[in-house]
């Protein structure tokens, strides 16, 4: 088999494959056996047809079925023998057979990128210590006692407070027009009637939030507000708007007593939540110290290197990160219509992220290879281990479904890039 291999562009190569009749006989044979076996023609018992009579009958079935066969066989051996990394066959062509001459077919691959490295070990980082405070450990049991509050109706004499609920009736106007004519999309900040905000809530308009603050049930006020130039709705960026508030009603926020809370969380005292909170946060602040040392390394290797990428891995890698993208959308509550008005950033915004963790995953699978990083059985049952248990899965039962999935590579892939990474840190200057 003769092979040339030419360069296509970046990551790209066209290989030309050539191979003689005693090299494809075979499999021609093997293939016309088979038609000679169970080709029907009329006139004919199966299996009794002529030799030539099957050729001419089934000529273009038997030539598909000897192009399949012999590229199958040929094109990881023709790859092979010119030492290509293959991501992707893109496109098979100029494909020409005979039983007299033999095969002859040409096709364009993506291939892996070079990688050359930056000088990777002693990359500088700060180390810094993952300490919880006391204040921290007291705002968190706060945020706690908060979240077990119960909403009671309040007195006619109660000044609304932070955390308290209120009904208001509230419309606002731009140069005396309505802010829904101003833009239709903002509606829901336009008016309302007995619309119940809580008094703490940043996410409505907070000018109104802090206006209603002190005010009692059946107080009026009249809040202006700027919308600044990043404001979301475009229409209404730079606007001045005057809104008319009346509080309607008022439930006060009633936080639970330490016994109350005790009772909510299942711990027996207050010294017991306050170690397991001090606990909670410091494996909190463990992992984003990590996290933030790691991305500290990520940024220094991607910033030292630069190559291209294989077009069709880049544009597998953007449609998972799209799916990914849509399906934190649609969690944070965004439309269709949100999603489609955004269309173009969003992919971008895909593309950019794809090309960069495939950057990444190229330059760390690089310097496996060059520290010679390898796993044992023994760290992929124990990541099995660790994933099972936050999946809620017996790890024979993750494993198969991994398996099933065809995603083992992926996942030894992930946990060398792991222990990669881990590498980096150890190696880095402090």
């Amino acid at each position: 088999m003769k092979v040339e291999a030419q360069n296509a562009g970046p990551c790209k190569v066209k290989v030309i494959v050539k191979a003689e009749a005693d090299e494809t006989r075979a499999d021609y044979e093997a293939v016309l056996k088979s038609f000679l076996q169970h080709g029907r023609v009329p006139g004919f018992r199966p299996g009794k047809v002529p030799r030539e009579i099957i050729k001419q009958t089934f000529h273009n079935e038997i030539t598909e079925e000897v192009h399949g066969r012999l590229f199958r066989s040929l094109y990881r051996k023709a790859i092979d023998q010119e030492k290509l990394k293959l991501v992707a066959v893109r496109d098979v062509g100029d494909m020409l057979f005979s039983p007299e001459t033999g095969i002859t077919f040409s096709m364009t691959i993506d291939v892996q990128p070079e990688v050359s490295l930056p000088k990777y070990k002693k990359i500088p980082i700060t180390f810094e210590d993952p300490a919880v405070t006391s204040d921290q450990v007291d705002a968190h049991i706060d945020q706690v006692r908060k979240a077990f509050a119960k909403f009671e109706e309040a007195p006619a004499d109660h000044a609304v407070d932070a955390g308290d609920l209120v009904s208001l009736d509230f419309a606002g106007l731009i140069d005396g027009k309505p802010v829904k004519e101003i833009a239709p999309e903002a509606k829901s900040i336009s008016d309302g009637k007995d619309f119940w905000i809580q008094a703490d809530d940043e996410r409505f308009i907070p000018e109104i939030i802090a206006a209603v603050k002190g005010l009692k049930t059946g107080a009026s006020t009249e809040v202006k507000v700027k919308f600044d130039k990043e404001y979301p709705h475009e229409a209404l960026r730079g606007k001045k708007a005057v809104y008319q508030v009346a509080v309607k009603a008022v439930r006060m926020r009633v936080l639970p007593s330490d016994e109350e809370l005790l009772k909510q969380v299942k711990t027996e005292s207050m010294e017991k939540l306050r170690e397991q909170t001090l606990a909670n946060l410091t494996e909190s602040a463990t992992r984003a110290e990590k996290q933030r040392r790691e991305q500290t390394v990520i940024e220094f290797l991607l910033k030292k290197t630069e190559f291209d990428l294989p077009e069709s891995q880049v544009s597998d890698e953007v449609n998972v990160t799209l799916d990914r993208m849509m399906n934190e959308a649609h969690y944070r509550g965004l439309t269709r219509e949100d999603l489609e008005k955004n269309r173009q950033a969003i992919i971008e915004n895909a593309t950019a992220t794809a090309k960069r963790q495939l950057r990444l995953r190229y330059i760390l699978g690089r310097i496996a290879d060059e520290e010679k990083i390898a796993l044992t059985d023994e760290e992929v049952d124990k990541k099995i281990a660790e994933l099972a248990g936050e999946f809620r899965m017996k790890p024979e039962q993750l494993r198969a479904q991994v398996e099933k999935n065809n995603r083992m590579d992926t996942l030894r892939s992930q946990i060398r890039d792991e222990k990669t990474m881990q590498y980096l840190l150890d190696e880095a200057k402090r």
